[in-house]
């Protein structure tokens, strides 16, 4: 016998979140009878009642969505069915190989309210979790994400926690990694030669006696390990600079929770919704206090608030701010391993405060800024990587591997109409990257069965994929463009503004300071920074820099005090090496570089973006100062700034090169359209409404240059979801690939 039913067909973040159990609990509420269960596109739920009980089902569950989901599509129709006596939970009939992967994320208020709660059967205990929250990504070994499949496959459920597991009623309802006390994961201290000094809550008291003496410690964490010391002891934190040979790159924090936060740095209310998602990203804010040794080159701190129980017990002793930075070896990605972190930090930290359950696939902390309100991400992984997008009519559904860039490589692979993007890998210059790089993908590979089409890749002759071999390439700042135009759906032509370090240039050139008339098919390069020579490759050497565009220039007598740095000896030989050159760029990011060199006196970057960092630094937004960047025809030329840079101070120089370079970006963009108009009027064409601006590329993570450019009121597009450096380059490869399969 058969009876009219609804068929609900939901496509999204709908799997492994407790969704089915909302389903179960709403449609037995409302005393509806049927069944709800997983496909391989999402959730679907069948409900024996008319149409207007069905909309107002509908209407409640999407206004109560658990934590973590998501609904992406609802597809609804009328249909037969049995006739049902009740309302269940059916198996599955999903498939494995399109099952999505959830992140790790942070504690939900539910837990956190059990783990405060003294009568509660889980007071106090690290590694409270339900369907709501918790660790996902970081400790599955292969689908289906069952326990057996995951590194909690080891730990057997006490009676109670199986109860819990199998009540539909439950939060934890085949919630995977749920434990307790009584089927607890042991935690334990152990010094540098892995002697026990104590386990369970007695490890994270002495922990916290170790960090009062100014100790340095390695604690596991969700998707790898953190070396951690007191925030507020300069000798500490100074002795973990020359332990790790972290001598300038700033220090991560980590706090116990908003009220902590805000003694060390002023948050305004979309930070502190940020700092408090499930996320908890680092989010750099501005700081309070005099940073000393957490940060030199700027006034921004990166905090993130605690975002496991583990994290939360050692709080409970330990009442001052921890920095939390990753253990890795320099170059390399974070430490999963515990064998690996005895072995290579050998000597780094006095004691481990960890745990048993394995990770099985590591994860970095992410990291944000909140601009005018607008929320960037710099870094994507825990808590939001690896990513699901679903696929529009737009692209086409070819199964392929993007692979990324080679600093802060992340990749993307497209199957079964939707993209994965992986969370963040990190610069695949060391080998123990690359393992990494080559572990994700076998992970996704194995997991979901995968045969790609083409691989794409960045255009460098010269890059190493290894033993993958792109057949169809992509231009770097191109892929930097088209990651944009992914992220905000834009179609149309555009006008983009590409400024980073480096990239290999269609000229076979080094470019880096470039603009397009574009869209996801094709790009024309109508601008870009004046070209100049470098001395050399070694582009952390900022003071040759300075002195190539100083010869450049022929500006030797406007640089005394500078070329005063050098022996004559030595200037004579650059001289030479600078006029044999045939290393040519039009970076913005070498530019900035240089002009720091000059500004700001530096000889080398300690790191990436440092001198980013310390111009914002010393940028005053209440001084009305502005170089001019001299626009002729298609190209920007910064002599006469970097000629006055020569004699400012550093306030001034620092303020007048940002302004200039927002109104350099605002007056190319006036021009073009000028020109763009009259081409039109020449041509006899009705002149179409002005490009879309886009700005892209690693140069425009600089906050203070976005929020000159919002002060002028000028209209552009800015990566926010995905970061705008580098990690975002396998996104714009692929978008470029499967937009132009289809179009």
């Amino acid at each position: 016998m058969c009876h009219s039913s609804f068929k609900l067909e939901i496509s999204g973040l709908v799997q492994g979140v407790g969704f089915r159990p909302l389903v179960f609990n709403l449609a037995t509420k409302k005393g509806l009878f049927g069944e709800v269960y997983n496909d391989t596109k999402g959730v679907v739920i069948i409900l024996q009642c008319d149409k207007s009980e069905c909309e107002s089902f509908l209407s409640d569950l999407k206004a109560n969505l658990p934590p973590l989901a998501k609904i992406e599509q609802i597809k609804m129709s009328e249909c037969k069915s049995p006739v049902y006596s009740d309302f269940r939970i059916s198996l599955s009939q999903t498939s494995v190989k399109t099952s999505a992967i959830l992140s790790d994320f942070s504690f939900c208020d539910e837990c956190e309210k059990e783990f405060y709660e003294p009568t509660n059967a889980r007071f106090h205990y690290p590694f409270i979790t339900c369907t709501h929250c918790g660790v996902r990504f970081s400790l599955i070994k292969k689908l289906p994400y069952d326990r057996k499949n995951t590194t909690m496959s080891e730990f057997k459920m006490c009676k109670h926690c199986q109860s819990e597991y199998e009540n539909p009623k439950n939060r934890r309802f085949h919630a995977q990694p749920i434990s307790c006390p009584k089927c607890a994961i042991k935690v334990s201290l152990q010094s540098a030669d892995k002697s026990t000094l104590a386990t369970d809550e007695n490890a994270f008291k002495q922990a916290a006696m170790l960090l009062k003496k100014g100790e340095i410690l390695a604690m596991k964490g969700v998707g790898g390990f953190h070396l951690i010391c007191d925030a507020l002891n300069e000798k500490a934190i100074q002795k973990l600079r020359e332990r790790k040979n972290r001598p300038a790159k700033p220090l991560a924090v980590l706090c116990k929770d908003l009220a902590q936060a805000h003694t060390l740095a002023h948050i305004n209310d979309k930070e502190a919704s940020l700092l408090s998602s499930n996320v908890k990203p680092i989010v750099l804010l501005k700081a309070r206090i005099k940073l000393g040794q957490i940060a030199f080159d700027t006034d921004k701190i990166g905090i993130m608030l605690a975002y496991t129980p583990f994290q939360l017990l050692l709080f409970e002793y330990f009442q001052s701010p921890i920095i939390a930075t990753s253990a890795n070896l320099s170059g390399e990605s974070i430490i999963y391993k515990e064998e690996d972190l005895f072995f290579k930090l050998n000597g780094v930290f006095d004691a481990f405060l960890g745990f048993e359950r394995e990770i099985e696939n590591p994860n970095d902390d992410s990291i944000a800024q909140v601009i005018d309100d607008e929320i960037m991400f710099l870094r994507t992984s825990r808590g939001i990587s690896p990513a699901y997008i679903e696929l529009d009519e737009h692209f086409s559904r070819k199964n392929a591997l993007a692979l990324g860039a080679e600093l802060k490589n992340e990749f993307v692979i497209s199957y079964d109409k939707k993209l994965i993007v992986s969370p963040y890998i990190g610069d695949l210059k060391s080998v123990d990257t690359r393992e990494r790089f080559a572990n994700s993908l076998e992970f996704f590979v194995r997991n979901y069965d995968l045969r790609f089409d083409t691989l794409i890749g960045d255009k460098h002759p010269h890059f190493d994929y290894g033993d993958l071999k792109p057949k169809f390439k992509v231009q770097h700042h191109y892929a930097h463009l088209c990651a944009t135009l992914f992220e905000h759906r834009i179609f149309d032509e555009v006008l983009a503004f590409a400024f980073d370090g480096t990239g290999y240039g269609d000229d076979g050139k080094i470019w880096g300071g470039e603009i397009f008339r574009a869209d996801l098919a094709k790009y024309e390069r109508v601008g870009h920074f004046s070209e100049f020579k470098l001395i050399n490759a070694d582009i952390k050497n900022i003071a040759n820099l300075a002195l190539s565009l100083i010869f450049e220039w022929n500006l030797q007598d406007e640089s005394k005090d500078f070329l005063a740095r050098f022996s004559p000896t030595k200037l004579e030989n650059l001289a030479k090496i600078h006029a044999q050159s045939s290393l040519f760029t039009s970076s913005l990011g070498r530019i900035i570089d240089a002009f720091g060199a000059v500004i700001i006196g530096k000889e080398r970057l300690d790191y990436e973006a440092q001198m980013g960092l310390l111009i914002e630094k010393h940028f005053d937004e209440n001084l009305a100062y502005s170089y001019e960047f001299d626009i002729n025809e298609n190209e920007i030329c910064v002599k006469n700034a970097f000629k006055q840079a020569l004699k400012d101070d550093t306030r001034h120089a620092c303020t007048g090169f940002l302004n200039a370079l927002a109104a350099c970006i605002v007056d190319f963009t006036a021009l073009f359209e000028k020109k763009r108009a009259q081409n039109s009027q020449k041509n006899g064409i009705l002149a179409s409404k002005n490009l879309p601006v886009i700005l892209c590329g690693g140069v425009f993570q600089n906050s203070t240059l976005l929020k000159i450019l919002n002060k002028k009121n000028f209209a552009y597009k800015v990566s926010l979801k995905f970061p705008p450096n580098d990690s975002c380059i396998a996104l714009g490869q692929m978008a470029h690939f499967l937009y132009k399969q289809k179009n």
